[in-house]
């Protein structure tokens, strides 16, 4: 049996949460990150509708993201909203602006899209003139520029000079005919969400330069720079040596996908131009099987149903799907922590008929005890396990083959058409059951992964087994859980070289240990860095060669059995 909780939004609460007339559809929506501003956020939020509403005069919502704050940012602004008249989405991992500003603008209803930063160094009134502007003169958009020439710009020496060399990099680059691509307060028509943003990677510092110039690509070439008053707080976005350098290394990545791999326009070529929009008249009753220690926090989508299960398991979850009424299930992981945007951004996929199941990254939290950061630090590594846990970027928009998943949407009645599967095949059984399955980063799942080293081995032996039934079974398709192919690989090269040799070249062997150990190391520091915690590192590496050896020993056992 499962608890049924009832759940249908009339739309009076999504109504009371914009400021729009009720019925209205908003000219602008206006996206505004926020990370750990508990003290500030609702006075700023206030400011930001008064100059808003007062310049523009016409509709519009407030979109605000919280972008995995940990002080008391999402509780203070969901205390405020019912007469805030605001959005709110959080998600409990910190992702970066260029992330949190994509989520929002991708919710967005407006037939115009803007964001500005939350602590109120540039005046939040210049959206509704950058709106009037963009439509009088038909732009794809209009962003603000410390160098116009009618711009009041009070900023420290060192970020001018800094900023000047930067631009002049991008615009060698990218041939964009922009002074200033890096202010936090831009303007852009809807259908540049729609057909840019799905596509876009987020690089944490230069999320900006990657929306222009992919845009471009596109054909939205239309950009005009707007003045800005900036009065520079100080605040939290002080340039540091280390974000410089790598907001270098991701203007760099860009231009490769861009320029060199064409990577955004393969990408767009797959599926058109709308191919990787999702309808947003799209509706159905979505069922959430929520776990007892799982957290779900939309509050927004307008139909939906909550479920309590016992557990994840495949026969909980089978009887909870026979007693749902949704057309589309919201499977829940145990522990898992939703995105509050997590059913609005994935279930309008299912107008189309060939999607059976959509998958968001699973991301594990920052915190947590000394094994479980190292833990976290091994299924994040690009050597260690990998199975499912992303580090940075969530990736990009794609159709998957086999990929394991605890949490995801799928359709009820492909769900109960399966046998009991293993959560990590359901995907796999999907897509050879003729279904199409989307990977979509648009939203995220923050779960703790199991401690090092006991429980995290025991999962690990378990994925190794059904890896080797796979291969038993003739698939050898390669996952986001087969890193392992790295160690095998060197010990096969090994065996292989030496056979050749006549098995008297140690040396070979001495060399292949040697990468993988160096591997290991560069891997082990990451950890350290990343957590500023040496213990951290020290069992991260550890757990990296224990995951590896645990992994190919389920393997071998899933290739035995029968």
């Amino acid at each position: 049996m499962v608890n049924r909780e009832r759940a249908l939004n009339t739309g009076r609460e999504l109504e009371t949460a914009t400021s729009l007339e009720p019925g209205a559809a908003p000219t602008l929506s206006v996206v505004v990150p926020v990370f750990n501003q508990a003290s500030s956020i609702v006075g700023n939020l206030q400011t930001i509708r008064e100059r808003v509403s007062t310049e523009l005069g016409e509709p519009f919502e407030i979109l605000v993201v919280s972008d995995g704050s940990i002080d008391e940012t999402e509780g203070t602004l969901l205390a405020q909203r019912g007469d805030g008249n605001f959005r709110v989405l959080h998600y409990d991992r910190n992702l970066g602006k260029g992330y949190a500003v994509k989520l929002g603008a991708l919710e967005a209803t407006g037939d115009w899209i803007g964001f500005v930063d939350a602590d109120l160094d540039l005046d939040p009134g210049d959206l509704a003139v950058y709106v009037r502007r963009a439509r009088a003169e038909q732009l794809d958009f209009a962003i603000g520029s410390k160098r116009h020439p009618d711009s009041h710009v009070h900023y420290p020496r060192s970020r001018v000079v800094a900023s000047w060399l930067f631009q002049q990099l991008v615009r060698a680059l990218f041939r964009l005919d922009v002074r200033d691509t890096q202010v936090g307060i831009k303007v852009f028509r809807r259908e540049v969400a729609e057909q840019v943003l799905p596509l876009l990677l987020v690089k944490r510092y230069a999320f900006d330069i990657e929306l222009l110039a992919v845009a471009r690509a596109f054909g939205f070439g239309r950009i005009e720079e707007m003045p800005i008053t900036l009065d520079y707080r100080f605040t939290g976005s002080g340039v540091r040596s280390r974000a410089v350098v790598r907001a270098l290394i991701d203007t760099a990545a860009i231009f490769y996908r861009l320029r060199i791999l064409r990577y955004y326009q393969r990408r767009r070529a797959i599926a058109g131009a709308y191919g990787w929009t999702r309808p947003r008249s799209y509706r159905p009753l979505v069922s959430v099987l929520l776990p007892s220690d799982g957290y779900f926090r939309e509050r927004d989508y307008p139909n939906v149903e909550v479920l309590e299960v016992a557990d994840d398991s495949p026969a909980a979850l089978r009887d909870a799907a026979r007693e749902a009424r949704g057309e589309v299930l919201a499977i829940l992981q145990t522990g898992g922590r939703a995105a509050g945007n997590w059913v609005s951004a994935t279930a309008p996929f299912f107008a189309r008929d060939e999607i059976v199941a959509v998958l968001s990254p699973k991301m594990a939290p920052f915190g947590g005890s000394l094994r479980m950061r190292a833990a976290a630090a091994v299924d994040e590594s690009r050597i260690g396990a990998g199975f499912g846990f992303f580090r940075f970027t969530p990736g990009n928009v794609r159709y998957v083959l086999d990929f394991p998943a605890s949490s995801l949407l799928v359709r009820r009645n492909a769900f109960l058409a399966l046998p009991l599967v293993d959560p990590d095949d359901l995907v796999l059984c999907l897509t050879r059951a003729g279904g199409r399955v989307l990977y979509s980063p648009e939203a995220v799942i923050v779960a703790e992964p199991a401690e090092l080293f006991r429980d995290h081995l025991k999962a690990v032996i378990h994925r190794g087994r059904l890896r080797g039934r796979r291969l038993r079974g003739g698939s050898f398709g390669f996952d986001r859980g087969s890193t392992w192919v790295i160690p095998v690989g060197l010990v096969v090269a090994a065996i292989v070289v030496s056979a050749l040799l006549g098995g008297e070249r140690t040396d070979v062997l001495l060399a292949c240990a040697g990468v993988y150990a160096l591997a290991v190391v560069v891997a082990s520091l990451g950890a350290t860095l990343r957590f500023q915690s040496l213990g951290v590192g020290a069992l991260a590496a550890a757990g990296i060669v224990a995951t590896h050896l645990a992994y190919l020993a389920g393997v071998v056992d899933g290739l035995g059995r029968s």
